[in-house]
């Protein structure tokens, strides 16, 4: 035995918590956003992290926002509805306005897709983490395996990008 014979542990997930979950957010989802049966849903997170210089110790500070995406791939919909972690609170849904998009792009290392805004909308676009957490997760629900939700919002993705090249955008290349 060496010392780089240890195989890592993968994920662990309680699969009845988890079908709970799934089912609490469909229920919120359906509760925010009008005609939610249409769309797919899935858990999404994304983080903004900020760094400040102090005079005796510097500080950096990482912010949570958790997300159901609702997407619809009959006519490139896409829907965000923040979340507590408790699944008990959702805000008002934000509609993606699929028209100011110019990019898609996906990091499967660290399953994170990219919807990049046009130059001059303001905003640089929605950067969601898609993979799902496990039984021992510090920040956010716990217990959400979704392997086949991100497969088809990826699917979803990727016919984004293609209806993109159609227009004449060049998007960035793509893995998965």
């Amino acid at each position: 035995m060496g010392l780089f014979s240890k195989k890592p542990k993968g994920p662990e997930y309680d699969a009845a918590d988890c079908t709970v979950k799934k089912q609490k957010m469909r229920e919120i989802f359906n509760e925010a956003v009008k005609n939610g049966d249409t769309y797919e849903i899935l858990y999404a997170y994304m983080s903004a992290s900020k760094f400040e210089s102090g005079f005796v110790y510097d500080t950096s500070t990482t912010t949570f926002s958790y997300y159901i995406a609702g997407f619809r791939q009959n006519d490139f919909s896409l829907v965000l509805v923040q979340i507590d972690a408790a699944l008990q609170n959702h805000s008002e849904p934000f509609y993606v306005n699929m028209d100011n998009i110019s990019n898609v792009s996906y990091d499967p290392k660290i399953h994170q897709l990219c919807f990049q805004y046009k130059k001059g909308s303001g905003d640089y676009g929605e950067l969601l983490n898609i993979g799902g957490t496990s039984s021992k997760t510090l920040y956010g629900p716990k217990n959400i395996h979704q392997p086949d939700e991100m497969e088809r919002f990826l699917d979803f993705a990727e016919a984004f990008r293609t209806n993109l090249q159609q227009k004449g955008y060049k998007p960035d290349k793509w893995k998965r």
